[in-house]
């Protein structure tokens, strides 16, 4: 019985979930758009790294990557943010200034529940419509390479890991409007650090001789690195060499974020919905 209800329990948000996969379908050509997009950002990064490399000469390497294996980490990654990008923290600012937040707190289901379905709903969508064609454009065109070694099953793994933190990174930047009111600049701060700080830009490693190997530290024990570094170098193979940590380390931190991140929601939500003020209707 109790599993029963723990089944029942779900049917609202899978319902959401089904909702926004559908709603999506009806704009899905304006994907299109984005695929060019996505293949020139990859497009400019190969050209700039190519040159970097023709410089070091033949069969140069940094931090453990080769051209090839950089170039999958690449277009790997901007095919993956292609998949969990969504604008969760926008939406729910813009509810909370326009008043319409009020119809979110009456329905009979988490606030941040409902919002964490409408992601993956919209990630679902995504993965089938946006990703997959993204991938047949980009694999040939950059020679993207498979999976390497265990990256077959680490990659998927830890997708869902980036997939959760960045929807529970976004869902704890709109609920900040509770507070900010307007959050315009918040969310444009977050998107670069979420750009640079996730390893999209440069793999973290990387950064080592710029910024020292503290700052890196740093950098890769954040929930940043969780949404493109690690799940992007586990598919290239790169987990547990040239010093960065292995599956084992890597999947132990993404559930402690996962964990920390919700409780931390959970305490924002709290004292967000105590002082909310609505100014629209």
């Amino acid at each position: 019985m109790s599993m029963f209800r723990a089944v029942a329990g779900l049917a609202p948000y899978l319902h959401v979930m089904r909702t926004v996969f559908l709603t999506r379908m009806a704009y899905r050509m304006r994907y299109v758009t984005g695929i060019a997009t996505y293949s020139i950002f990859v497009g400019v990064h190969y050209a700039i790294w190519s040159a970097v490399y023709r410089d070091l000469g033949e069969g140069a390497a940094i931090g453990g990557m080769d051209l090839a294996m950089l170039t999958t980490y690449l277009a790997v990654g901007y095919m993956a943010r292609a998949a969990y990008y969504t604008n969760t923290d926008s939406e729910i600012a813009s509810r909370f200034q326009s008043g319409e937040v009020v119809m979110d707190l009456l329905k009979p289901i988490s606030f941040h529940g409902n919002w964490l379905s409408q992601a993956a709903g919209e990630t679902a969508f995504r993965l089938l419509f946006f990703t997959a064609p993204m991938a047949v454009v980009m694999v040939p065109l950059f020679a993207v390479m498979p999976p390497s070694g265990d990256g077959w099953w680490q990659f998927p793994v830890l997708f869902l890991i980036a997939f959760w933190c960045n929807s529970e990174i976004n869902a704890m930047a709109g609920t900040l409007c509770f507070f900010l009111e307007d959050i315009t600049g918040l969310m444009s701060l977050k998107r670069n650090l979420v750009m640079l700080g996730s390893g999209l830009l440069v793999p973290l490693h990387f950064l080592e001789p710029l910024i020292g190997a503290t700052a890196v530290n740093v950098l890769v024990s954040t929930p940043l690195a969780l949404i493109g570094y690690y799940p992007t170098l586990a598919y290239v193979g790169g987990l547990g060499e040239h010093g960065v940590h292995p599956f084992s380390i890597v999947l132990v931190l993404g559930l402690g974020w996962v964990v920390i991140l919700r409780i931390a929601n959970m305490l924002l939500w709290r004292t967000a919905i105590a002082r909310l003020e609505v100014q629209g209707g």
